[in-house]
C-alpha cells in the first residue's frame, strides 16, 4: 500500500492552511470585490482609489484652477469686456472638436480594457495550467511509491509557480512571501526560488525536473527502461506534462510582455496634448455664455474626460498590489491553492481509477470486445 502523500497532509493541515489564507487575505483586502448591480454604490462612489483619482489629479487641478481664475476675473469685471469676449466667435467651431475627442478617448480606453482582460486571461491560464499539471501528474504516478513522492514535489513547485508569478509581476524585490508557502515548500526552497533572477521560471524548471525524474527511468531501477511498451508510455506522459509546462511558460511570458509594453507614446502624447488644450480653453470660450456656471461646467467636463484617460492609465498595466482596479492576484493564487488541495484529496480517495464510494467502479466494468466480421 502506498504511503499517504506528504503534500496532502501538510497542505491541508488546518494551521498551515490558515497561515496561507491569512497572508493572502491581507492582499485581497486591498482589492475588494464590488457589486456591479448596485448603481448607488458605483455611480455615487466617493472613493478616490476606486476612481483612480491619482492618475489624473494634477491635470484636473490645473484645468480647474485656470477655469476658476479666469471666471473670477471675468465676472468681477477685473478685465475689460473686449478682452474676455474676443473668443466668442470660436464657440461653434470649438464645439465640433468634442466628437473627435470622444473617439480618441473611447479608443484609448478600449485598448486599455483589452490589455486588462488579456492579463486576466493569462493569469487564469496559470491557474488552469497548474491544476491540469498536478492532476495529470498524480494520475500517472498513482500506484508507484517513488513516482508518488516525485508527484508531491511537482505539485508543490506548480503551486510555487503561481505564487512566484504574482510576486514577480508585482515587482516585489524580496520575492514571494514565505507564509504563502506554508505547508507547501520548505524555507530553503523558498529562499532558493526568491534568489533566482526569474523565480517563476525557477519553479517551472523544478517541475520539469520532477517530470524527468518520475518518467525517464523505470519504476524498478535507476537505469532507463528496456521494455518498449513501458518506455513508450513514459515518453507519452513526459510529452503531455512538458506541454503543460510549456503552456505555463507561455502564460507568464504573455504577462511579462504586457507589463513591459505600453501603448505607443505618440498616441498618448497626441491625445493628452489635444485633451489639455481643449479643457484649458473651455473657460475662455464659454465664459460669456455660462458666467459663474463656467466653474462647475468645466469641472464636470474635465472630470469626465480626464477620468476616462485616468481609467485607461490605471488599467493598462494592472499588477500593483495596492490598486483596487488591478488584478486580484492574491485571490487567484488562493483559489489555485484550494484547487490543488482538492485534487490531492480526490487523488488519495481514488481506487482503481474511480473514487471510493461511487456507484460505478472500475472492477464492475466488463472489458469491451469489438467483433469484426470476416
Amino acid at each position: 500500500m502506498s504511503r499517504e502523500p506528504r503534500l496532502r497532509r501538510t497542505m491541508n493541515d488546518v494551521l498551515n492552511a490558515r497561515a496561507r489564507a491569512s497572508t493572502l487575505a491581507a492582499g485581497m483586502a486591498k482589492q475588494p470585490d464590488y457589486d456591479a448591480r448596485s448603481w448607488a454604490r458605483t455611480a455615487l462612489s466617493a472613493s478616490t482609489s476606486k476612481r483612480a483619482l491619482g492618475a489624473y489629479a494634477r491635470p484636473l487641478a490645473c484645468v480647474n484652477a485656470i477655469s476658476l481664475i479666469w471666471t473670477i476675473l471675468r465676472e468681477t469685471k477685473t478685465l475689460k469686456s473686449s478682452v474676455t469676449g474676443v473668443n466668442t466667435s470660436f464657440d461653434s467651431a470649438y464645439s465640433l472638436t468634442f466628437s473627435a475627442m470622444g473617439f480618441l478617448l473611447v479608443f484609448r480606453l478600449s485598448r486599455a480594457a483589452v490589455r486588462w482582460w488579456d492579463c486576466r486571461t493569462a493569469f487564469g491560464g496559470i491557474t488552469a495550467g497548474v491544476r491540469d499539471f498536478v492532476d495529470v501528474f498524480l494520475i500517472y504516478a498513482s500506484g508507484n511509491a517513488r513516482r508518488e513522492g516525485v508527484a508531491d514535489d511537482a505539485s508543490a513547485w506548480a503551486c510555487a509557480f503561481a505564487a512566484a508569478s504574482k510576486a514577480f509581476l508585482r515587482g516585489q524585490s524580496d520575492g514571494a512571501v514565505r507564509e504563502e508557502f506554508t505547508g507547501i515548500l520548505s524555507e530553503e526552497d523558498v529562499r532558493a526560488m526568491n534568489a533566482a533572477t526569474h523565480p517563476p521560471l525557477f519553479a517551472l524548471s523544478m517541475c520539469r525536473r520532477c517530470v524527468k525524474t518520475a518518467f525517464y527511468h523505470s519504476s524498478s531501477s535507476s537505469a532507463p527502461s528496456h521494455d518498449p511498451s513501458s518506455a513508450l508510455a513514459d515518453a507519452s506522459v513526459r510529452g503531455e506534462l512538458n506541454k503543460q509546462c510549456e503552456f505555463l511558460a507561455l502564460q507568464v511570458g504573455a504577462l511579462e510582455r504586457l507589463r513591459a509594453t505600453k501603448i505607443p507614446e505618440i498616441y498618448v502624447i497626441h491625445l493628452r496634448t489635444f485633451l489639455m488644450v481643449y479643457l484649458t480653453s473651455m473657460p475662455f470660450v464659454f465664459v460669456n455664455r455660462w458666467g459663474w456656471g463656467t466653474i462647475p461646467a468645466v469641472f464636470a467636463v474635465s472630470f469626465a474626460l480626464l477620468g476616462i484617460e485616468g481609467a485607461a492609465t490605471e488599467c493598462e498595466i494592472p499588477f500593483n498590489a495596492d490598486h483596487v482596479n488591478h488584478l486580484k492576484m492574491d485571490a487567484y493564487v488562493m483559489g489555485c491553492f484550494a484547487n490543488v488541495a482538492a485534487i490531492l484529496d480526490w487523488n488519495a480517495e481514488r481506487e482503481r481509477g474511480e473514487r471510493v464510494g461511487e456507484v460505478i467502479r472500475s472492477s464492475e466494468i466488463e472489458e469491451t470486445k469489438i467483433v469484426v466480421d470476416p
